[in-house]
C-alpha cells in the first residue's frame, strides 16, 4: 500500500495497511454502544417515573362529594335496622359520629410524616385542606338538613297540622349539630388514648322540646337517605 506525501509516493509496510472495512465496523459498533446506552438509561428513567407515579397514586386521596352524607346514611341504616327506626336524635349522632371517623382516617393519614398525599396523581400535597374539605362537607349537611326540616314543616303547615314552621327550633337544631360534631371529636380524642373504638353514643343534644317538634314533621327517613 502507498500513500503520497509531499507530492512523493511512500510505500507502507502491510502491518500500516488502514482496513477500511474493520475501521467502518469499529465505527458502526460504537455508534451501536452509543445507542443502546442510551436507550438503557431512557428505560431505566422511565422506569423509574413509573414508580413514582405509582407510589404517588398509592397516596392519592380521592374525595367523592358524598363521601360523608354517605357514611351518615350507613350509620342510620344501622340504626334502623337494629331499633326499626330512627329519629332526630339519632340523625344528629350520626352526623357528629360520621365527622369523627372521616376526622380520624385523614389523621391517621398524615401520622407518619415522612409520608406526603395528593389531591390527584398529577396534583399537590395535601396539608390542612383535607381538614377544611371535612368541614365544609359538615356545614353543607347542616344547611340541608335544616332545610329539609323547614320544607317539612311548611308542609305540614300548609295540611293544618301545626299552627306555624317552628323556627326556633329549626335554628336549635343547627346548634345540636355542632355540639354534636365538638362532642364526637372529643370523643375521638378521648378513645386514642384509650384505645377504645369510636362508635355511636345517644347523646341528647339540643332540648327534648325541639326533637319532639321535629319528629313530628314526619317523613324522616325519605329526607335524611
Amino acid at each position: 500500500m502507498s500513500i503520497t506525501f509531499l507530492s512523493h509516493p511512500i510505500h507502507l509496510p502491510d502491518f500500516f495497511k488502514f482496513d477500511r472495512e474493520y475501521l467502518g465496523k469499529q465505527e458502526s459498533q460504537n455508534e451501536d454502544q452509543k445507542v443502546f446506552h442510551k436507550d438503557i438509561l431512557e428505560v431505566s428513567q422511565l422506569s423509574k417515573n413509573r414508580e413514582n407515579l405509582m407510589d404517588k397514586i398509592k397516596h392519592t386521596v380521592v374525595h367523592s362529594v358524598t363521601s360523608f352524607s354517605d357514611m351518615r346514611a350507613g350509620i342510620l341504616k344501622e340504626i334502623r335496622e337494629e331499633k326499626g327506626q330512627y329519629d332526630y336524635t339519632d340523625v344528629v349522632n350520626a352526623c357528629g359520629l360520621s365527622y369523627a371517623r372521616l376526622y380520624s382516617e385523614i389523621e391517621e393519614r398524615y401520622k407518619n410524616g415522612n409520608e406526603q398525599y395528593y389531591k390527584s396523581a398529577g396534583g399537590t400535597p395535601w396539608t390542612k385542606e383535607e381538614i377544611e374539605w371535612l368541614d365544609m362537607q359538615y356545614e353543607q349537611e347542616v344547611a340541608w338538613q335544616k332545610s329539609c326540616a323547614r320544607i317539612a314543616a311548611r308542609g305540614q303547615v300548609f295540611q293544618g297540622n301545626i299552627p306555624e314552621v317552628p323556627t326556633k327550633e329549626i335554628e336549635e337544631l343547627e346548634d345540636s349539630f355542632y355540639q354534636a360534631k365538638d362532642a364526637y371529636i372529643k370523643l375521638y380524642q378521648e378513645s386514642k388514648q384509650t384505645g377504645k373504638f369510636l362508635v355511636l353514643q345517644n347523646y341528647m343534644l339540643g332540648s327534648s322540646r325541639m326533637y319532639e317538634m321535629l319528629n313530628k314533621l314526619g317523613n324522616l327517613q325519605e329526607r335524611v337517605e
